[in-house]
């Protein structure tokens, strides 16, 4: 019963999805069929009942013998017969026997001969014309049989009356010997005549009935309309059927993932299902269903990373795809938690944070990468415990040093600022974006349904783990703002690289691999969601570090110790921080 629940399912979201197309056909359909009524040479058939009476030679005739019985089946072949047409053609000059049928009721004496015509009165008066036909044929056959006995029983006669003259010539000179012997042959002659006259007489009280028409040829019912109308209800189911056929073979094709079953089939751990809608829905709608799932959201992630200070890399499963709503509005529940939260925006799409926030243009990660900034005097207030270090001018050049050591120490130096240090990322299908994941504790991939693809998210997972990053799992953004289900309330068990045990120690390993539904075999755990500073990974404890040293050969524009406009900067942003 589930599983039969399921593939309805199924096929109501491929019905859904590709409505338009399925509603295109089977217009197109509905019209060509409609069309097809109207224009189409319509083909109406008409049936005549003709009961067959027995004639002379026939067992069921008086005169009758048993070695000569009608054959209906071979007068079902005479209707068709070219005597009969010529009969027919004498009264229904387009009359056509190609267009005859004829069948023949079991154990009955009945003929049903049935006529397709290209209209109602056409088959109906092709129908009437062959079973009168076929009676007159019938009736003129049987009158010839009898008009040739009763010629061959005159003829016979006339021999006799000749006989029977001459010999009563002859009797008349013939010796008195002979007078006996001819008298006899008179009187026998007598009675030859006189069975011929009694045939003749049989013959000519024979009735000639053929049969009868017992049921008239009717016009068959149905106008043009109903044909039509019943066309285009054809037409109809043929496209319907065709559009959800063509549905299924371009479902079957597409590779994208379009429900969160089929997410969670792959092996990976769905937190929580979000709009991709709405913009800070926890600011506009915090009660809406919207923001409810950013909360389960984060209880989700609370839940699997445990030890702080923790990085979290938020990144977008599908190539060129952003982000940036789903780590905006991470952010935010974090910071309604009570959580000191650090959200840097490492992204270059078309929506920045800043912009969601109602924040001017400003200086950010760009100026810390290129001119060696401090990132602590560029970070901006958006919530009460909520900060952004915005992307900066120049972004897209900026991402080349994603990898360099300013990145790192701009990560380092964050982590003593706050609890959760969020970056909002490219696509991890970006390199730059690989680099990233490097310096996070743990990975939040964003699948958007119905771009991402299976084979986007397995590529995401093994470049988070290539790069030696945890990933935690995965939010799904859907566009059509559908009600999370209940089953999406909490974090799925197991998360894909380890759960955290007792302590926030490493107490598990991945499930299931990406795309596969098969248990992974076990190998030595690879961290924690947050695991202790390792070689190459930035220090929570580590000390404020020496801004001065990215003055080096990698600086593009060196920042002067005098310039006014920058200690003018810094101060304002020592303002907004305090």
């Amino acid at each position: 019963m589930a599983a039969d629940q399921d593939a309805q399912g199924r096929l109501t979201g491929v019905a859904r999805r590709h409505l338009k197309l399925i509603g295109a056909l089977a217009a197109v359909a509905t019209v060509l069929g409609l069309a097809a009524g109207l224009l189409l040479p319509s083909s109406a058939k008409a049936t005549a009942t003709v009961l067959i009476s027995p004639l002379d030679g026939n067992p069921y005739s008086p005169n009758g013998r048993g070695d000569d019985l009608t054959n209906l089946e071979s007068e079902a072949e005479l209707v068709r017969a070219d005597a009969v047409q010529q009969v027919v053609r004498q009264k229904l000059r387009s009359a056509d026997r190609s267009r005859v049928s004829v069948t023949v009721p079991p154990n009955t004496q009945v003929l049903l001969i049935t006529y397709a015509g290209s209209s109602a009165t056409a088959a109906r008066d092709g129908a009437q014309a062959f079973a009168n036909g076929y009676l007159t044929y019938r009736s003129q056959r049987a009158q010839s049989v009898l008009t040739d006995r009763s010629n061959k029983l005159r003829e016979q006669e006339k021999k006799v009356q000749q006989e029977l003259t001459n010999t009563t010539k002859r009797l008349a000179t013939a010796p008195a010997s002979q007078k006996s012997f001819l008298r006899q042959r008179i009187t026998a002659y007598n009675n030859q005549i006189g069975v011929i006259d009694e045939q003749n007489n049989d013959i000519a009280a024979t009735p000639v009935n053929a049969g009868s028409v017992i049921t008239p040829a009717q016009p068959p019912s149905g106008s043009l309309t109903a044909r039509a109308a019943t066309f285009g209800g054809v037409g109809l189911l043929v496209g319907l059927f065709a559009g959800l056929l063509i549905a299924l073979a371009l479902e079957r094709s597409d590779r994208r993932l379009r429900d969160v079953r089929t997410v969670e089939r792959l092996g990976v751990p769905v937190l929580s299902t979000v709009s991709s809608a709405g913009g800070l829905v926890l600011v506009t709608a915090p009660k809406s269903r919207a923001g409810e799932a950013y909360r389960r959201l984060r209880a989700a992630v609370v839940a699997s990373v445990q030890e702080r200070p923790v990085t979290l890399l938020v990144t977008n499963a599908t190539p060129a795809a952003s982000a940036t709503l789903a780590s905006s509005n991470l952010a935010v529940a974090l910071a309604h938690a009570g959580s000191a939260t650090i959200m840097v925006d490492a992204s270059f799409s078309e929506t920045s944070p800043s912009a969601l926030f109602g924040l001017g243009q400003s200086k950010g990660l760009s100026d810390v990468l290129m001119r060696g900034t401090d990132p602590t005097q560029l970070l901006v207030h958006a919530d009460s415990q909520l900060r952004l270090l915005p992307r900066g001018p120049g972004a897209g050049a900026a991402a080349e040093r994603f990898s360099g050591p300013r990145m790192r120490e701009t990560v380092r130096l964050l982590r003593d600022k706050a609890e959760y240090i969020l970056i909002n990322a490219p696509s991890v299908h970006d390199a730059n974006a690989q680099a990233l994941c490097t310096l996070a504790d743990a990975v939040l991939i964003v699948v958007t349904l119905g771009q991402t693809t299976r084979a986007d998210i397995e590529q995401a997972y093994l470049e988070a783990e290539r790069a030696g990053a945890i990933v935690i799992g995965t939010v799904v953004e859907d566009s059509r703002g559908r009600r999370v289900a209940s089953r999406d309330a909490g974090p799925r068990g197991g998360s894909h690289r380890g759960d955290a045990g007792p302590g926030g120690q490493p107490g598990g390993q991945p499930d299931y691999a990406p795309g596969t539904a098969m248990a992974r075999p076990p190998h030595p755990p690879q961290g924690a969601p947050t695991p202790p500073a390792a070689p190459g990974r930035p220090s929570t404890t580590a000390t404020s570090p020496d801004w001065s040293r990215f003055a080096g050969q990698d600086d593009v524009q060196r920042q002067q110790p005098g310039d006014a406009s920058d200690s003018t900067e810094t101060a304002v942003h020592k303002a907004i921080e305090a």
